[in-house]
């Protein structure tokens, strides 16, 4: 293990992280674009019930539902994919070492697992989105209408920053490799099957907080803020798991504040 983690790989590594660092920044960049796209094409447009004088929704066409599932893929692609680099390199080097078949090809299989769980999450939170629109609980930005809504948000993902479930999957993606090499199979499938187990795990560490632009609207500065900036702190700095615990405090007492203002 020690010679995968140290091993003198300089050139495939640079290539590896420049190519993930390339599509996280593609996919930022769709994220932002189709961002700009939903609020300035009215997404959410709504009308007048003359009954009631309520704000009634008007659906979403095929359109804007597709944007909203593309807006929520960009944004977990952007998130998920920085994460998985330190672990795609370590799948590429362990590969060599094994002399398993088809290195590359093992290494992209094990980046396409790591993006299905984000396309499950996507289609999750646009169903969401889809269902609280026609609700008629989102504004203009998007948003949750009742500052309640995020408030508990907040307040749950702050009570999960502590909870045993979180530092395990912490943990986990924080010290992939022995995660990694169990059960280890040259078979290049395998890797689809890595790739999408630690995204799963990485993904149970920051769920909650990937879901709160959901309330807050992807315009509220600090929830996106707290979601790109706290999750990779807590998975790449040293101290993570005091990062994720110190995190929970702040959005606990954020939420707090919300709903007892």
């Amino acid at each position: 293990m020690n010679l995968i983690e140290t091993g003198s790989h300089a050139a495939t590594d640079r290539q590896v992280q420049l190519g993930l660092v390339w599509l996280s920044l593609v996919a930022a960049l769709c994220w932002l674009v189709l961002l700009v796209g939903a609020l300035t094409t009215g997404a959410g447009a709504e009308s007048t019930t003359p009954s009631t004088g309520t704000p009634a929704p008007t659906p979403y066409g095929a359109g804007q539902l597709l944007l909203v599932t593309a807006l929520w893929g960009g944004m977990s692609t952007a998130v998920m994919l920085p994460l998985a680099i330190r672990p795609t390199i370590l799948v590429a080097r362990a590969a060599r070492w094994h002399c398993a078949p088809m290195p590359r090809l093992r290494t992209a299989l094990f980046v396409l697992g790591h993006l299905l769980p984000c396309a499950g999450f996507t289609l999750l939170a646009a169903l969401m989105q889809w269902t609280l629109h026609d609700a008629a609980m989102l504004d203009d930005s998007m948003a949750v209408r009742y500052p309640g809504a995020l408030g508990l948000a907040l307040v749950a993902a702050g009570i999960y920053q502590w909870l045993p479930a979180k530092h395990a999957c912490l943990e986990h993606c924080r010290a992939p490799l022995p995660g990694l090499l169990a059960d280890w199979s040259d078979d290049p499938h395998d890797a689809l099957r890595r790739g999408v187990g630690h995204a799963r795990t990485c993904m149970g560490s920051i769920w909650l907080l990937m879901l709160l632009p959901l309330w807050a609207g992807p315009l509220h500065p600090a929830p996106v803020a707290a979601l790109l900036l706290l999750a990779p702190a807590e998975i790449r700095l040293a101290g993570g798991h005091w990062i994720a615990s110190a995190g929970g405090l702040a959005l606990l007492a954020w939420g707090t504040w919300l709903l007892f203002p």
